[in-house]
């Protein structure tokens, strides 16, 4: 599975997602800029700005920018799931699960994409995090008992999931959310597909 081209693709796309996530939530470029579009709050709940008529509005919100690019990760990783199926016959048990796994995590950032484009109640898209970060460690000695790295990469996003979860209920702040969805990124979706690149096998 380590060296299967589309595992580079899900990664890198995914990654980018994940840091701009982290990024914004960080407070970096998270503030929209004068242009007459109503203020948000950072996970994308439109709120009202002081001053009422005649008041200068903000700009383009910036965290419908970071929906629309997880939304296009998700997607991606949808199409890269049905590659995965599609690569080896239909419907055996490899593919069905792969599949099945890299589809768990498509649908996940496909609805927060959404959500945030929206500006939807974000502790929904949190309850769903519980179980897209709980579920895929079942695959762990289906797929990876042979690295390390990557038993490691599906504990670390089930950390991430239920980070989401604690963030959106107010449990985390946002800060620390977004340090760690930056790490994350880095070691997670950044390196392997890094690794793979330079012709090394993933430990």
């Amino acid at each position: 599975m380590t060296t299967l081209p589309p595992v580079t693709i899900i990664l890198f796309l995914t990654g980018i997602a994940v840091w701009v996530e982290g990024v914004y939530h960080l407070g970096i470029d998270a503030e929209p800029v004068p242009g007459g579009i109503p203020a948000t709050d950072r996970f994308g709940s439109m709120r009202a700005t002081a001053g009422g008529p005649g008041t200068a509005m903000a700009g383009p919100l910036p965290v419908r920018a970071v929906g629309w690019i997880m939304l296009l990760a998700g997607l991606s990783d949808f199409v890269q799931a049905f590659y995965i199926m599609a690569a080896k016959p239909l419907g055996t048990p490899e593919t069905v699960r792969l599949g099945g796994l890299v589809a768990i995590y498509a649908g996940f950032f496909t609805f927060l994409g959404i959500a945030q484009i929206l500006g939807l109640d974000m502790r929904v898209i949190g309850d769903a995090a519980i179980p897209v970060g709980i579920v895929p460690l079942v695959y762990i000695p289906l797929f990876f008992a042979d690295s390390w790295m990557m038993r490691s990469i599906i504990v670390i996003w089930g950390i991430a999931f239920i980070a989401t979860w604690a963030h959106t209920h107010n449990w985390l702040s946002a800060r620390i959310f977004g340090a760690y969805l930056v790490l994350v990124a880095i070691f997670t979706f950044f390196l392997p597909p890094a690794l793979l690149a330079l012709g090394h096998p993933l430990p």
